[in-house]
């Protein structure tokens, strides 16, 4: 059975609403997603899959340059903005302060004290015109969440734990950018002899110097899984999908950064973190590696899975809204 839903924001038709089910409304323009941005898809069709929400739509979107790069969603009667883009935007624009948001996910949000945002906000020229009372109330509704693997790890979504563990051929290795703020540690892990290879994915040819099966095959080889971080911004991190991947292979993580999530990826527990002195083999005297990458695999399953996603979604509305 279904019945048409009336509401100022809501036109489309939608299953006999569930009252034991919070209802979320998505936008499906953002479904579409003409601008192909990472990972939007992918969660909006996993919000409405997952048989968790009694799903409606709408056409709520706000404007600006960047916009399609985040999607509101309507939670019951709350308005929450998810922003996928890894810099400012959309989330601090204009026309994110004026819609009033109750809540902002934005996946690349900085772990920031309110004098640090008050200076950036200096610096950059953000919200000028608010007052620090309005600038703090603003940086109070976001929250940072989850984050998603790439492309190429897709095959492996619900099958993690029938991956079958190869025999190990190298300590690391990193492909990736050539972002200025690596190349000190590159020049550490070339005394290492760990493999760095340059690579520009925009570039579908001559920027891609690895196949996808070569590259699966050096992750699923290596000892380590070793990411590091890209360009963040004043207002953003720069978290890397190499993490998710790593975790689904079971593998101990070594990050040159210390992410900021909702349910935070603890140091020492779920990663190692390494800088420009890395020594892999004082890494492996001071920690049970095999005991790291367990716990950054629970820590996935629990925050970044298909259903970690909807159960971390719903443990950050509850926190914030109390249903």
């Amino acid at each position: 059975m279904t019945e048409v839903t009336e509401t100022t924001e809501t036109t489309e038709i939608t299953e006999i609403i569930d009252p034991t089910k919070p209802t979320l409304g998505i936008d499906k323009q953002s479904i579409r997603n003409p601008f192909s941005t990472l990972g939007l898809t992918e969660f909006l069709n996993r919000f409405i899959e997952c048989g968790a929400f009694n799903i409606v739509y709408h056409d709520d979107r706000i404007g600006g340059l960047k916009s399609p790069r985040g999607t509101v969603l309507h939670y019951n009667d709350k308005k929450v903005y998810l922003d996928f883009w890894e810099y400012a935007l959309p989330a601090y624009s204009g026309e994110a302060w004026d819609a009033n948001f109750d809540l902002i996910i934005k996946l690349q949000h900085k772990n920031m004290s309110p004098e640090r945002f008050e200076k950036s906000c200096d610096r950059k020229g953000m919200f000028k015109h608010r007052t620090p009372e309005e600038r703090r109330a603003f940086l109070d509704k976001l929250v940072p969440w989850t984050f998603f693997s790439s492309r190429m790890m897709k095959q492996f979504i619900g099958k993690e734990d029938q991956i079958e563990q190869l025999p190990i051929e190298r300590d690391a290795f990193f492909c990736g950018k050539n972002w200025k703020c690596r190349h000190e540690i590159k020049k550490k892990l070339d005394g290492l002899d760990i493999e760095y290879v340059c690579s520009s994915q925009e570039k579908r040819h001559s920027g891609r110097p690895l196949k996808d099966d070569e590259y699966i095959h050096k992750m699923r080889t290596s000892k380590f899984g070793l990411v590091l971080h890209g360009r963040g911004s004043y207002f953003t991190e720069a978290k890397n999908r190499r993490e998710i991947d790593y975790m689904i292979l079971k593998k101990p993580l070594l990050l040159n950064y210390k992410p900021y999530y909702y349910n935070p990826l603890e140091e020492g527990k779920h990663y190692i973190y390494i800088d420009d002195n890395i020594d892999l083999k004082k890494i492996e005297e001071m920690y049970n590696i095999n005991e790291i990458a367990q716990n950054g695999y629970e820590w996935y399953q629990n925050n970044a899975s298909p259903d970690g996603l909807i159960k971390s979604f719903l443990q950050i509305m509850n926190d914030r809204f109390g249903k």
